[in-house]
């Protein structure tokens, strides 16, 4: 299909108020998001004057295949296979098979193939720039370069994609929005936006979305009658609020939300949740294999017949989804000969039904041919704890429901497509009304593309953490720690003191503006000052050194007028609200300003540097 020449919306100019999120989007033609996921990732996109006669004209790829038996055709494996130079070769589906082929001829020990990499960003406690990420056998490679090779990979398709479809089209005419877990760190966010950037998408044309809000978004739009469970009272009424359980590959995103006047979506309770994702349902049927033919026989599978183990954990994911609670019949899984082949030479065991026998689950597990068959309560088994966290969590929740009044719980995510998962929250909470969208997977990835239309739909958000910076006080003996004082040009102070801008739990507006609040050289003729922001999880730190408190960045201007004397305020604000934080410093007697991001990566050189 191809479009006629689209004119472009008026440009915005030097002046306009540029900052703004909305400006950003309306002087593009296309909207598009990309959804990296643990397991899979893709694209969706959406033409201004499509989505202004129907918001939900919005395209996704169909055509990821997996030549194999399975396709899972929206969205492509977050795999990224590398050759032996260190070089891009493929992503998704091509890099499994191409690394499937190279192992079948045992050529594959110098390349680099990477799965599943994304968690990395949430597991490492100090993320850098130097981070690295381990390939399925070990190799190390630039974290930052894995996942900006899978982000490019997908702008390229996309781009491919609109070229075919629009007469003169410009890549610039593209407002990029990239997702992102709302229990991700500051860390985090900055590290996938600079990875976005090394891809090749401009920071000017870049917006992250935090992943509930974009399902919240999108369950907004759709048809009441799509919403599986949907009943009674709309849960999209002004007023009503609802939490967001965004259960992915990775990670499970719980967000409480209220529906304002006019369609906005306000934040209620701070983002929570765990690492509760699919992949722990996979890792479990590995273990249950390992339990039933040993560890060695599974290794040695997965080593010489990846393809085939491919095709397993296809089939299984398949599979997964569909086990339900009361279930009482047996499920049946095909077993690749390869893998009957290599039970056989390891154990040196001609009779796999012999071998069932001998472990736990015999009356459980029977092997017919190619077909494992076992009972459906082993695969319930296999959700184990994750399902006991998540409950656990919402339960949680829930216990505030006379301060939020929750209603309506949205699931959304790929694990949200398992029909088990879907039965055992709607168990645990039967007077809340649970709903699912038709196409629970493609929710947030959908959402995206809408939030991207409108940013300001969002109206408030609900820090996650007591926000604050590092000042000196002068000293009161017997108030203060005496390992606290410090002497400067003949005056006692307090250093490490947290100056609080807001509470963890606060509610916060968009562009809510906290300060200025007022900061004096320490030092005379002082050509330079850096200002270093903590993050606590305690409503009101004391100190910068407490226990709950951690430095996160650095904030450095300089002085105009360096021959100044200490009386040189600077008024510092911080701008909360909005997907990311923001500062501001201007120097009052100048008036000079200086506009900053946060520098979150690093944090402990910047802290490091702040002292010399």
């Amino acid at each position: 299909m191809e479009y006629n020449t689209l004119r472009r919306p008026k440009c915005i100019h030097q002046g306009e108020n540029t900052a703004s999120e909305m400006s950003s989007t309306d002087s593009k033609l296309v909207v598009a998001a990309i959804d990296f996921g643990t397991t899979f990732s893709g694209y969706a996109f959406s033409l201004r004057h499509e989505h202004e006669k129907d918001p939900l004209c919005i395209k996704v790829n169909p055509k990821w295949e997996s030549g194999g038996r399975w396709l899972i055709s929206h969205k492509a494996p977050t795999t990224v296979l590398l050759n032996p130079k260190k070089e891009f070769h493929s992503f998704g589906y091509d890099a499994e098979n191409k690394y499937s082929e190279l192992s079948l001829d045992g050529e594959h020990h110098e390349w680099y193939y990477f799965r599943r990499f994304k968690m990395e960003l949430y597991k490492q406690k100090s993320l850098s720039r130097e981070s690295e990420i381990e390939s399925v056998d070990g190799k190390l490679m630039p974290a930052l370069s894995i996942i900006s090779y899978a982000i490019n990979y997908l702008r390229e398709s996309l781009v491919h994609v609109l070229c075919n479809r629009i007469n003169s089209f410009l890549e610039d005419d593209i407002f990029w929005i990239i997702t992102l877990p709302a229990i991700w760190s500051d860390a985090a966010k900055q590290f996938m936006k600079e990875a976005a950037v090394k891809a090749g998408i401009p920071l000017k044309s870049l917006q992250l979305c935090l992943e509930p809000e974009a399902a919240s978004v999108y369950c907004q739009h759709i048809p009441f009658e799509r919403l599986q469970g949907g009943r009674g009272i709309s849960a999209f009424q002004a007023g009503t609020s609802y939490m967001v359980l965004d259960l992915g590959g990775g990670t499970a995103d719980i967000t409480v939300h209220q529906v304002l006047d006019g369609g906005h979506i306000k934040e209620l309770q701070k983002a929570s949740g765990g690492a509760w994702g699919g992949v722990n349902v996979d890792g479990a049927f590995v273990q249950f294999l390992e339990k039933l033919f040993s560890h060695e026989v599974v290794q040695t599978f997965r080593e010489t017949h990846l393809f085939d183990f491919l095709e397993l954990e296809r089939e299984f994911e398949m599979v997964k989804r569909k086990v339900k609670v009361d279930d009482t019949s047996k499920i049946t899984i095909r077993i690749p000969p390869s893998f009957l082949e290599i039970f056989r030479t390891v154990t040196d065991c001609a009779d796999i039904k012999e071998a069932l026998e001998t472990t736990s689950y015999r009356r459980r597990v029977s092997i017919t041919g190619d077909k494992l068959r076992m009972e459906a309560g082993i695969l319930r088994e296999m959700f184990g704890s994750i399902v006991d966290d998540i409950i656990r969590q919402v339960g949680c929740l829930l216990t505030n429901k006379r301060r939020y009044d929750i209603n309506h719980i949205i699931m959304v995510g790929g694990l949200s497509e398992s029909e088990y998962m879907q039965k055992s929250i709607q168990n645990a909470f039967p007077d809340v009304n649970v709903m699912i969208p038709e196409d629970p997977e493609l929710a947030v990835m959908k959402g995206a593309v809408l939030f991207g239309f409108n940013p300001s739909i969002i109206s408030a958000r609900v820090a996650r953490f007591t926000y604050g910076t590092n000042s000196f006080i002068p000293f009161i003996k017997g108030q203060h720690p005496e390992s606290k004082k410090v002497v400067m040009d003949g005056r006692d102070l307090c250093e490490d003191f947290f100056v609080k801008y807001v509470a963890v739990g606060d509610i916060l507006p968009i562009n809510t503006v906290i300060g200025p609040k007022r900061y004096m050289p320490i030092r005379k003729k002082q050509r330079c000052a850096n200002v270093q922001v903590f993050a606590s999880s305690d409503p009101d730190p004391y100190f910068v050194t407490d226990t709950n408190s951690q430095f996160i960045g650095l904030l450095t201007f300089q002085f105009h007028d360096s021959k100044g004397e200490l009386n040189r305020p600077v008024l510092l604000k911080m701008i909360f609200g909005g997907t990311e934080l923001a500062v501001e410093a201007m120097e009052e007697k100048t008036g000079n300003t200086v506009v900053a991001s946060f520098e979150f990566l690093d944090p402990n050189d910047q802290e490091k540097n702040a002292k010399t």
